[in-house]
């Protein structure tokens, strides 16, 4: 039997079950700063990361508008059930946050943005008072430069409303709590 390294990986493929991690596979990688705040587990010159595995095709965008107009916001993570996780946040301590849906547009300027839904509220250990949300998941909604730049802000306090391109927005993107700070687009094989 030969063992080469292409091999190995075909042989794993067909393993069912078998999954690659995150960092083999990851399609975008992204790190940011946390807020400034006064106390915190992080030290401030650590760089916290996300991972897109995949991109969330038109179809699953879809299906998402379908089950929100069907059922409400409540319900958008219905849509999501069958489908698996397109990606992970990574927050200290190894916890991690699955991303269920993530969608990219283009802008005229060369800039892109970015709508990642996580499939629960998330836990934002340098704010003082816990984050608001009155849906049983969060909307990051990204906004970057042409050079991968930017800022991200959360569906903390504000609604979510159903867009046509990205499948779901914040709906007052001004008003949102910027929680993911000097976000920058980083080489996937980083």
């Amino acid at each position: 039997m030969v063992r080469t390294p292409a091999g190995i990986v075909l042989a794993l493929l067909l393993v069912p079950g078998f999954t690659f991690p995150a960092d083999v596979l990851a399609a975008d990688r992204f790190t940011f700063a946390r807020p400034p705040a006064p106390e915190s587990t992080v030290d401030p010159k650590d760089r916290l990361s996300f991972d897109i595995e995949r991109w969330s095709t038109d179809a699953e965008r879809d299906r998402m508008l379908a089950a929100i107009a069907e059922n409400g916001q409540e319900k958008l993570l219905d849509a999501f059930r069958e489908t698996p996780e397109v990606g992970r946040l990574r927050w200290p301590g190894g916890l991690q946050y699955a991303v269920r849906y993530a969608h990219r547009i283009s802008r005229p300027d060369g800039g892109s943005d970015i709508v990642l839904v996580v499939d629960r509220p998330l836990w934002l250990w340098w704010e003082s008072q816990p984050a608001s949300t009155s849906y049983p998941y969060t909307v990051l909604q990204l906004r970057l430069d042409k050079d991968g730049r930017g800022e991200g802000r959360a569906s903390f306090g504000v609604g979510v409303s159903r867009d046509k391109a990205q499948g779901v927005v914040l709906s007052d993107y001004a008003k949102a709590a910027a929680v993911l700070t000097d976000i920058r687009r980083q080489a996937a094989d980083s």
